[in-house]
């Protein structure tokens, strides 16, 4: 039987909890919890904002990069995919150093790796000239490299929702951690175009760049890998994360000798899980790449109008993820988690498909650019409950379970980027927008095999 650990905490846990609080003459009295566990979340969506800045921000720069160095449009989709190829190879082994380390070294080290990638695309055109490589292939070499640092992200915040929440909470938190990609996704388009249109490009990147340095001091200075480690948790707080747990002197399912990959792919819940993400990846990409191309393209609009629009999507993700989160989890108290997390997924990727594809067909910009907008939104209602059902499934090996899901829907965008611009170039961009329409109602209809009452860890200790 390949389970997790139970380890003795590093420091004393029961030495704090005997502890007499502050007024109450060594009495047991009722003290209120802490609420470290929800400044960690929070801290969790600025990096989750500083990852949505570093990769969406060649989205917004990319109609300068094109045009200064006489790109096409499918050259275009060759640098985003690039970044796609460093995302989805490393996703995996990221998730598993998550699951054996702790996910505070694990991402503060993606954090730096990333910040100094964003940092690097300054440099690159000269780079580029200096050693007579083409600007294409260092574009697409240093995204690459930006793909690998950002690709231990979204485990890696699994992973911390997986040990600082509670099982009624993991529907919620999920949902801020897609939350804190829409706000990312949100103000960035506004910010990247006024900086570019004031400073140019280049600073664009730089400005990326030390947002992220910024973000990772703070994480590594404030949170730690577990809720036991940390000195700001009182004992009521901990309890509220893991109710009922007697033996607070313990750490459970805190590292993971041996992730039961076998067991993991054996299972019917994994596939539907990992396969349905896939097909969202697609969806999503199609937001997060091509957005501001369709806005100023198709419906014409001029840059700092179609950077307002393009936050739009991001706005909408930023409001229904969490939304998503919630309704899962009050649907899952008067159910179970698997109908809580199939009905947001299927309210949401329903109402997301319908929305496309009407805002797609319509004529009228001011109607259809909101449609599609909230079409994004709606399927981040949804994916929150892909990243919850990863815990749900593998709460010990969450991370590396959600990294195998997110490589399988990094490869969806991988395939988005460059489907969808061919599709635009030799078809239209309405027969590009309709093929994710279907993609989208692909994602929901897989989700329908995913057991979230039952754990893949359970299965693997009989």
């Amino acid at each position: 039987m390949n389970r997790p650990e139970v380890r003795k905490s590093s420091f004393t846990m029961k030495s704090r909890l005997h502890e007499p609080t502050a007024g109450s003459e060594g009495l047991n009295e009722a003290v209120v919890g802490t609420h470290v566990r929800w400044v960690v979340m929070s801290i969790v969506m600025a990096i989750m904002a500083v990852t949505a800045l570093n990769r969406l921000n060649l989205s917004i720069a990319g109609k300068y990069i094109e045009e200064e160095f006489s790109f096409s449009t499918i050259s275009m989709g060759r640098v985003f995919s690039a970044f796609l190829w460093g995302y989805g190879l490393f996703q995996i082994p990221w998730g598993y150093v998550c699951d054996r380390i702790g996910p505070r070294r694990t991402l503060t080290a993606s954090i730096f790796c990333f910040s100094v990638g964003s940092g690097a695309m300054v440099f690159a055109p000269r780079f580029a000239g200096a050693t007579g490589i083409g600007a294409l292939a260092i574009f697409r070499i240093v995204r690459f490299l930006t793909g690998v640092g950002e690709a231990a992200v979204s485990s890696n915040v699994t992973r911390v929702i997986a040990s600082w929440t509670a099982l009624r909470e993991r529907g919620f938190a999920s949902g801020l951690q897609v939350c804190g990609l829409g706000l990312g996704g949100m103000l960035t388009p506004i910010a990247i175009a006024w900086t570019m249109v004031h400073w140019g490009w280049r600073v664009s990147f730089a400005i990326s760049a030390v947002l992220a340095f910024a973000v990772v001091v703070l994480w590594h200075w404030y949170a730690t890998d577990w809720p036991e480690e940390n000195p700001r948790v009182n004992e009521q707080e901990l309890r509220a994360i893991h109710p009922g747990w007697q033996n607070l002197g313990t750490r459970v399912q805190q590292t993971a000798p041996k992730v039961p990959w076998t067991k993991m792919l054996g299972s019917l819940s994994v596939w539907g899980l990992i396969l349905g993400y896939g097909f969202q990846g697609y969806a999503f990409y199609v937001y997060y790449n091509w957005f501001y191309f369709y806005a100023v393209k198709v419906r014409g609009l001029d840059i700092m109008h179609a950077a307002a629009w393009t936050s739009a999507p991001f706005f909408a993700m930023a409001v229904l993820s969490p939304i998503g989160g919630w309704f899962s989890d009050r649907v899952a108290r008067v159910s179970d988690r698997r109908k809580g997390r199939m009905a947001a997924v299927w309210v949401g990727m329903g109402i997301a498909a319908l929305l496309l594809y009407t805002g797609n067909h319509l004529s009228l910009t001011v109607a259809a650019l909101p449609m599609i907008a909230l079409a994004a939104g709606f399927t981040m209602f949804a994916a929150a409950n892909f990243w919850a059902a990863c815990i749900d499934l593998a709460p010990g090996y969450s991370a590396s379970l959600s990294a195998l899901m997110n490589t399988v829907g990094s490869l969806g965008g991988v395939v988005s980027s460059t489907v969808t611009a061919s599709i635009a170039v030799h078809q239209s961009w309405t027969r590009a927008l309709d093929i994710a329409v279907l993609v989208t109602l692909g994602s929901g209809v897989l989700f329908t095999v995913v057991d979230a009452n039952h754990s893949v860890e359970k299965s693997s200790e009989g």
